[in-house]
């Protein structure tokens, strides 16, 4: 009786062996090449498959064969769980160390929304470090480059303003210029602006917005400070591929479902997110660009690097000045116009403009460098004009010409290998908010727009 069971025992261990090696092969022919799942398969399918030689080969009996199997499996799971078990109780989300791309709505402190497609938790304090986007993704640079990192504290809204706010003189309405998660918060431009005006300025920037969402913004959280004005930040470099991308990605978020806590322990895992950065970074490397092409010397003295001209990618007609983008910001803009006016606000849009257009002329280029030939549109009238078609009541300050006498006299208003400003970027952008929306002499009466200064009815 004993030998029957142990050859029932033996076929059923052979026989599980048999299964588990063909899932693992199954797994491994239906996931993405690309994905870590593919990868998951084809290493447990490799471990299965190596242990055949040991069972065929190996003098011991049946039982002890299966005994070293269990217990080297038992003991690489053991050691897998204990990197894991941070992951599994929240306390570690791995996606953030090997910095896996995730949807907007899926990452640590968001959740899907239907109109803005994410928000943030309020209340928030998380430390972030990141490399500079330029550099980043380029290749061969002479040195690292700077690691930045960012305390970033939210209010109840999820936007980085250092405390609760009921009432605002102005709101600032952007994307990740103004969210600025490459300077500290007492360099912010909505900081800066308010030391400059000796006023209250809400910052309702968050990096990852479009035209549509900052909209939703204006009139979800900014009319709700009951403000004298309203400044929207366009930025030329994403603003209008954001414009095209909207529906899509609102699409894909609202078919988000809560996930189950199995699921969102892999999600954060240790597994997931160390295989998927070996396969971005080794297996199948995201696509780079040779960083010496790429750098221009600027003010001969410095090394600045530009991963892309006036605008990141290639989603847009190469005419941005009459794209059909353009013409829905208008009509995102009229509608933002509406509603200001109904609450009394002054609305005024300020265009920023991206790290070529005003280091171009102020940098030298290599022989072989294609940044020589990038072109420099007309996008900053083009977007002027949209916004005079709007309605004349709608203000309209291009920032370009301010950033580059900075970038003429030698200061670096943006950073030398990421897209975003500096903390003297910022500090110039408030200058330039500042004199525009107090009426200096200088200021250019063409585009003179309601004083910040004036008196507003109470709204409340």
């Amino acid at each position: 009786m004993d030998g029957r069971r142990r050859r029932i025992a033996r076929i059923a261990f052979v026989a599980a062996w048999f299964v588990a090696l063909g899932l693992a092969l199954k797994a491994g022919s239906t996931a993405p090449e690309t994905g870590p799942e593919h990868l998951i398969a084809l290493l447990s399918m490799a471990y299965l498959a190596a242990w055949g030689p040991f069972f065929l080969l190996s003098g011991r009996g049946s039982a002890a064969r299966a005994a070293r199997f269990a217990a080297c499996s038992a003991s690489l799971h053991l050691g897998l769980s204990l990197f894991e078990l941070p992951a599994a109780v929240g306390l570690i989300d791995y996606r953030t160390v090997f910095r896996t791309p995730t949807p907007a709505w899926k990452r640590p402190g968001n959740r899907p929304d239907p109109d803005l497609v994410f928000v943030r938790e309020g209340h928030r304090r998380d430390r972030l470090r990141f490399l500079g986007a330029d550099r980043n993704r380029l290749r061969g640079a002479t040195s690292p480059g700077p690691v930045y990192e960012c305390d970033l504290k939210t209010d109840r809204n999820g936007f980085r303003n250092p405390v609760d706010l009921a009432r605002a003189d102005v709101v600032i309405l952007g994307d990740s210029f103004i969210e600025g998660l490459q300077v500290a918060a007492p360099d912010l431009v909505s900081a800066r602006l308010a030391d400059r005006l000796g006023c209250t300025v809400a910052n309702l920037g968050r990096t990852g917005y479009g035209p549509q969402q900052e909209g939703h913004v204006l009139r979800r959280f900014g009319l709700g400070l009951y403000p004298k004005t309203c400044v929207w930040a366009f930025y030329e470099g994403n603003d209008l591929q954001d414009v095209a991308m909207y529906d899509a990605d609102r699409s894909r978020a609202g078919r988000a479902r809560p996930e189950s806590t199995t699921s969102a322990w892999y999600t954060r895992s240790l597994i997931r997110n160390g295989l998927a950065c070996l396969i971005r970074t080794r297996i199948h490397p995201e696509p780079t660009l040779l960083a010496t092409r790429h750098a221009g010397r600027f003010a001969g003295r410095s090394d600045v690097y530009f991963s892309c001209g006036v605008h990141e990618g290639e989603t847009l007609p190469e005419d941005r000045e009459t794209s059909k983008e353009l013409a829905r910001f208008r009509s995102i803009l009229a509608e933002a116009r509406d509603a200001c006016d109904r609450a009394g606000v002054d609305l005024v849009v300020a265009f920023v403009p991206a790290k070529f257009r005003v280091y171009r002329d102020f940098c030298t280029f290599g022989p072989d460098s294609p940044c020589r030939d990038w072109p420099i549109d007309n996008l900053p009238a083009a977007v002027g004009q949209a916004v005079a078609a709007v309605s004349p009541e709608v203000g309209f300050l291009d920032l370009t010409p301010r950033f580059r006498a900075e970038a003429a006299a030698g200061a670096m208003p943006y950073l030398a290998d990421d897209t975003h400003w500096s903390a003297e970027g910022h500090q110039a952008a408030a200058q330039a908010l500042g004199d525009y929306l107090a009426g200096c002499p200088d200021r250019d009466q063409a585009t003179t727009r309601a004083r910040l200064v004036r008196e507003v009815p109470d709204r409340r």
